[in-house]
């Protein structure tokens, strides 16, 4: 009798623990962190919103270093890349526009911004101009209010892009477009660097 008690102990002591690493793996925990990480991506984008652009910075480094789904992780590379760029840190925005820009127009009117912003060379401008006219602009549609972003602003700033690197043929093109969208983009100068910050709201 002693000795099948003792079996029995043994067994419990050696499956308890299979149990635990089980429960462990769940896909209820692993749905717990995906929530905490939307609730992450929430904050960073209201933060953003109301002007708060270290709080948002906080919260999609936060959401970082979470558990992510692929979309969740564009959302936060593109955010953090916004919360920079509009807190005057530009430069240190362009390395998560990269990552997100590859499948966020947000990202990819950011990343032209902030091309434009650093133009080591005219290899800047004329990337900015031909991710936007690739996009192209007519396929802008803006998901987060906080940004300011229309059809209107992304082809102005396209042709801004392609003044700056030269084709001043497509800038005409492209400031037509915007103006037909956008009356307050008429009076748009397409030679104007600052111009391009303006539309963005990294500059007053």
């Amino acid at each position: 009798m002693k000795r099948a008690k003792v079996f029995l102990l043994l067994v419990v002591l050696m499956t308890f623990p299979m149990i635990q690493n089980c429960g462990g793996n769940s896909n209820g925990g692993g749905s717990s962190n995906l929530v905490v990480s939307d609730q992450l991506l929430n904050e960073g984008w209201d933060a953003i919103k109301l002007g708060n652009y270290t709080t948002a910075q906080t919260s999609f480094a936060n959401a970082l270093n979470e558990s992510l789904t692929d979309g969740q992780r564009v959302s936060a590379h593109s955010g953090m890349g916004w919360a920079l760029s509009k807190g005057g840190k530009i430069l240190e925005s362009i390395p998560y526009f990269e990552i997100a820009a590859e499948s966020d127009n947000e990202a990819k009117v950011g990343l032209a911004g902030a091309l434009i912003y650093r133009h080591q060379t005219t290899v800047d401008y004329i990337r900015a101009a031909e991710m936007l006219g690739n996009m192209p602009p007519e396929k802008f549609a803006p998901q987060h209010a906080g940004l300011s972003l229309n059809a209107g602003k992304v082809h102005a700033l396209a042709a801004l892009s392609y003044a700056l690197a030269g084709d001043m043929d497509q800038a005409k093109i492209y400031m037509n477009k915007a103006a037909a969208l956008d009356s307050m983009m008429i009076g748009t100068s397409v030679d104007q660097l600052d111009e391009a910050f303006f539309l963005l709201g990294w500059k007053e």
